[in-house]
């Protein structure tokens, strides 16, 4: 079932109503809501499994397919749910027997059977979780690359296993790894219902695509159920309504030329994969932020916030800054359960501390931060796919950030020299055309099917300039007339102007101030916009967001 689907839509308005209905039942009727929830989504996720192959009859393929696409969520959902039960009851019997002894040393002792049993818990939860996640989604991968080593070796051939890829696995995963760990560190305490976890897990806005949610800001909005608000309904509902813009106005019609050079690109060279590779920048960003505004909106009218996952990244003005502003919950879950763990390992301590009183004291300072970067930017292009090619990608950014770490002292210090004023507007433009650039660039990772054909793209954007294409007579032959062509740029151009007045003002907030008169017809003018210039039909896969595939 696709965010962009009237099947979506109606799905969302029947759960609303039952939803709501519960919440007229006082105190117990607002508490069964998330049982609403849950069944929900438990039915949003087979329905959409479910719906793709009624074309062609029900079969019992297609209620397997659902059974192990169903069960993969469940089995991660249960285990982190049970390893929460376990980890926390190790806590909770620790602080009784703590409060009981008084010896320091049978404390330690007792603190040091408890942390052991903990971690026990913690590891077979974690092997569950990422061993379904790296079954599911990497076996081909792992298969294809032992196979290239047999291959050199003479041997015979390995054949990959038919696994079903669940929808949303890497999202989902991610969030029961936090679940155990947050557990574990004593961050907040276990749940003890099932299904008020579970329905956190399943939850259908955030199961395809994020954002990556804590449970502990996820159940404190669920604790006491939600009463109904205009003002959550309304202002979801805007949000919602400009994530659909951002996808079918602006991200689906970049999509239809980007594919055509991207999808030929043997027969174009120099400037016109430029702007091609541009525009997919923009397009991938209207697209995930359209998606994350879509769920975020509809959740919002259930009364529940979720995380914030973009911060117009493209006014960046820094590589560090961009990834603060880009998929902020997945960098968040890197920052704290990769990027912190390691930089405070044995391994970072031990080289900071032998390099702490020599010439050796600028290296120690180093490895501790571009150590645990290089290992955050390795396990974020894998989490992206099972392919060379965003290894490769999580490796360039890998590259920036530490290069941007080894040279931010001699920069500033040469910046200071000149006498470059960097609080100046052309001095902040520079460095924002500098990120967005360094971003496109590795944006080609990102969107080629391999290495190889990277570089490949890279060789004919470089081979020859071919101005000859901007003209009219080329420019409008690439999948977009004058006027399709024209409405990308006007889309554009109105998704820049948002960003920009949000730099400064929360627009919704804004917005809700003026007139009844004015504020409708904004919302009118938007949905007009996307009725009229949303690309439909049947020759265009509106429904398919881009990181459906992560």
């Amino acid at each position: 079932m696709s965010y962009v689907s009237f099947e979506f839509l109606a799905f969302c308005v029947a759960i609303l109503f039952v939803y709501y209905i519960f919440s007229a039942f006082g105190k117990y009727g607002r508490k069964a809501q998330k049982y609403v929830l849950l069944v929900a989504s438990l039915a949003f996720y087979t329905w959409s499994k479910l719906y793709p192959g009624l074309k062609d009859g029900f079969t019992s393929d297609i209620v397997s397919g659902i059974f192990k696409s169903l069960s993969g969520i469940l089995i991660t959902a249960i285990v982190s749910f049970l390893a929460g039960v376990l980890i926390g009851g190790v806590w909770k019997r620790e602080a009784k027997k703590l409060e009981a002894c008084d010896d320091k040393e049978k404390q330690k002792t007792i603190k040091k059977k408890s942390k052991r049993l903990a971690r026990l818990w913690l590891v077979l939860a974690l092997l569950v979780a990422v061993g379904l996640l790296a079954v599911c989604k990497y076996n081909e991968f792992a298969v294809e690359n032992i196979n290239v080593i047999l291959d050199k070796l003479g041997k015979g051939q390995l054949e990959a296993p038919d696994i079903l890829l669940p929808m949303g696995i890497s999202f989902y995963t991610f969030m029961a790894i936090s679940y155990v760990l947050d557990i574990f560190w004593k961050r907040y305490d276990y749940e003890k219902n099932v299904f008020a976890y579970v329905s956190y897990i399943t939850y259908f806005p955030h199961v395809v695509q994020g954002p990556i949610d804590r449970y502990n800001k996820f159940s404190a909005q669920m604790k006491d159920g939600v009463k109904f608000s205009y003002k959550n309904i309304t202002f979801g509902a805007q949000l919602a309504l400009w994530g659909f813009f951002e996808k079918l106005v602006v991200a689906d019609r970049i999509g239809i030329f980007v594919n055509n050079i991207y999808g030929n690109i043997e027969e174009y060279k120099g400037i016109i994969i430029v702007l091609a590779t541009v525009l997919y920048s923009v397009q991938i960003y209207a697209d995930f932020a359209g998606c994350i505004d879509i769920v975020r909106g509809i959740s919002e009218m259930f009364g529940i916030t979720l995380e914030k996952n973009f911060n117009h990244p493209y006014f960046a003005k820094t590589m560090p800054e961009f990834w603060r502003r880009w998929h902020m919950s997945l960098m968040e879950w890197f920052k704290d359960y990769i990027y912190y763990p390691v930089s405070t390992s044995k391994l970072v301590r031990s080289v900071k501390k032998h390099t702490k009183k020599n010439r050796l004291k600028r290296f120690g300072e180093l490895f501790a931060t571009c150590f645990p970067a290089l290992i955050v930017w390795m396990v974020t292009g894998i989490w992206h796919g099972a392919a060379w090619n965003f290894v490769a990608w999580g490796m360039f950014h890998a590259c920036l950030i530490i290069l941007g770490n080894i040279f931010e002292r001699p920069l500033a210090a040469l910046t200071k020299k000149l006498k470059i004023n960097v609080e100046s507007f052309s001095w902040k433009l520079w460095q924002m055309t500098r990120t967005f650039v360094l971003c496109c660039i590795g944006r080609v990772f990102f969107k080629a099917g391999t290495v190889k054909e990277a570089f490949f793209i890279f060789r004919q954007m470089f081979a020859k300039v071919e101005l000859y294409r901007l003209l009219p007579a080329y420019l409008f032959t690439y999948g977009l007339n004058v006027y399709a062509f024209t409405v990308m740029l006007v889309s554009i151009f109105i998704l820049w102007a948002v960003d920009m007045v949000e730099e400064k003002y929360p627009l919704r907030e804004t917005l809700s101030r003026q007139n009844l008169v004015f504020r409708w017809l904004l919302i009118y003018a938007c949905l007009a916009a996307i009725l009229i210039f949303g690309v439909f039909g049947p020759e265009f896969n509106a429904s398919a967001f881009i990181y459906e595939q992560f």
